[in-house]
């Protein structure tokens, strides 16, 4: 019997087939307890503002985790971009051998992070051990927000973690297991078109893959898909939002830095009075912190023609 005509008995024994394979069990989604939480927080800053810190943190409960890899994507690059740096002071992965921050678009409105605690070569460095409760950053990436007007009325831009490209969410132990990482069988029928045959047997001398029918022959098998276990591993975005306010406007009137923010911050430090409305607004003194220096610095400004704040 010819190829061709083998072909043809397998067309027509397909639907049989089918439905024998389709119906055989899928591998189930992995159940249990949630192994990762990775989540980004809500933060303000001034429009204009500089080298904006971003922690991401990590909540571990189940694994050591050794290296990582995380893809940060903007919905508005008309707000903020990324810079193509990193913190690692007092995060976990202070001490890991490698990490690295590019953007894979080149505009800086999405950024790559990657870490290994360990290089082929000495010092051996730990992962990170568990319970980690989410206290302390997992890393800190920086930004840039642009001098929005205060007419623009959608201020908030989100910064998303992306879980859709297994190849840019990875979080792996000592071993290099993937966390939280779950696999389905998915069925694909490949199709092929004879496209020279030898005479007068009719046997098939080269195969070209086609889409789909008409073909001559065809083969099923099963892919294997890797996906991230949502049961597992929970991923939560966070936000940039750019607030319409003033520097030096700790009491929050809308109104330039004067004597009743200078009154204002005074009741907040010294009088237990209730806490500036807008945090990065009372930093006047663009330091760390609302305390004593940036009273200093208010009075300076408003009584001995010092400069104006600066808020970060």
């Amino acid at each position: 019997m010819s190829i061709c005509s083998q072909a043809g008995k397998l067309l027509l024994g397909f639907p049989l087939v089918f439905l024998t394979v389709l119906f055989q069990p899928l591998s189930s989604r992995a159940q249990g307890d949630t192994l990762l939480e990775v989540y980004v927080e809500d933060h303000e800053a001034l429009p204009g503002e500089q080298n904006v810190v971003i922690p991401i943190y990590m909540k571990n409960y189940s694994d050591t985790v050794a290296g990582f890899m995380l893809w940060l994507q903007l919905d508005r690059p008309d707000i903020m971009q990324f810079q193509e740096v990193f913190d690692i002071s007092g995060t976990l992965i202070s001490g890991w051998e490698y990490v690295d921050v590019n953007s894979l678009g080149g505009h800086g409105y999405d950024i790559l992070v990657v870490g290994l605690a360990n290089l082929p070569t000495p010092p051996n460095m730990p992962g990170i051990g568990y319970p980690q409760l989410g206290e302390i950053p997992l890393v800190k990436v920086v930004a840039n927000v642009y001098d929005i007007p205060d007419t623009m009325t959608e201020r908030t831009a989100a910064i998303y973690i992306n879980t859709e490209f297994i190849g840019h969410f990875n979080f792996s132990d000592q071993d290099g297991n993937s966390i939280g990482i779950a696999y389905d069988s998915i069925l694909d029928t490949n199709w092929f078109v004879c496209t020279q045959w030898s005479e007068p047997d009719s046997i098939c001398l080269n195969w070209e893959q086609v889409s789909g029918p008409p073909a001559d022959s065809m083969e099923i098998h099963w892919d294997s898909l890797a996906y991230l276990d949502t049961t597992r591993v929970i991923v939560t975005d966070g936000s940039m939002t750019v607030l319409n306010t003033i520097c030096g406007d700790v009491n929050g009137s809308g109104g330039v830095a004067n004597i009743a923010d200078l009154t204002y911050l005074v009741d907040y430090l010294f009088k237990a009075g209730p806490p500036p409305p807008v945090w990065q607004a009372a930093n006047i003194d663009g330091e760390n912190g609302v305390n004593i220096s940036d009273l200093t610095y208010l009075v300076d400004y408003l009584f001995r023609g010092g400069p104006e704040p600066i808020c970060w």
